[in-house]
């Protein structure tokens, strides 16, 4: 008998580990998928002091790698999990002038933001029964409804992370998908640590307050579910 699962992609840290906390209380599965072994684990040990009858595993993966993607498909199939949620989290920010830009930051900024939300997705609606309900969390930025200076590169994956979602709800409407866009702005988070570049975050807004708003919107039991959640912060 298959069991229902929910995948965090960026799960070891900042709003994907808030969001984890959250739905291992409400006692779902959680697999959350990270790229870093430490954080990860530290991450698993923080949950599993959650757990019921449900439980928490994590898997060490690079969204934007196809061998990694598969290892974490082969790893459904073998232990008979069915994911009912997907958090498509995973992300990585660049802050650079346009004049700056080079192919390995388009690159790594395309991989983290895009590429690995494609691959992730597709893995999973491949292996999700269509007679089985499947909802799947689009977590982006305020990025993707707004062109900022200095935020190009970030921009346009962010951009290119909305379109594949809209795309993405017309292909699989009037079926068991749910697709759901979420637009969150700053937050106080690993996410701004890059090298060289510094950003008072003191303002951003508390990730566990966002990862609330989130869970609260899509674990609704009725017959409506939300399409689309922005949420800013207070100026």
């Amino acid at each position: 008998m298959m069991k229902k699962i929910t995948v965090i992609s960026g799960g070891s840290s900042g709003l994907g580990l808030e969001i984890a906390e959250l739905l291992v209380k409400s006692e779902k599965n959680v697999l959350i998928l990270g790229r870093n072994s430490k954080r990860l684990n530290e991450a698993s040990v923080r949950l599993k002091k959650y757990v019921k009858r449900n439980f928490a595993e994590s898997i060490i993966c690079n969204i934007g790698k196809e061998d990694d993607i598969k290892n974490v498909g082969d790893y459904l199939t073998k232990n008979m999990f069915v994911v009912d949620y997907l958090f498509n989290n995973a992300g990585k920010g660049l802050f650079t002038k346009a004049d700056t830009s080079t192919s390995d930051m388009i690159e790594n900024v395309f991989e983290a933001n895009l590429k690995g939300m494609i691959l992730l997705t597709s893995e999973v609606l491949r292996l999700t029964p269509e007679k089985e309900e499947l909802t799947i969390v689009n977590i982006m930025s305020t990025s993707a409804l707004v062109g900022r200076a200095e935020e190009t590169i970030y921009c346009a994956a962010k951009w290119g992370a909305r379109g594949y979602t809209e795309a993405l709800r017309t292909e699989l409407k009037n079926t068991k998908r749910n697709i759901i866009a979420v637009y969150p702005g700053g937050m106080r988070t690993n996410f701004w640590k890059i090298p060289g570049q510094t950003r008072d975050i003191s303002s951003f807004m508390d990730p566990s307050e966002v990862a609330e708003k989130i869970v609260n919107a899509v674990l609704v039991t009725n017959k409506m579910f939300v399409t689309d959640i922005t949420i800013n912060r207070k100026k």
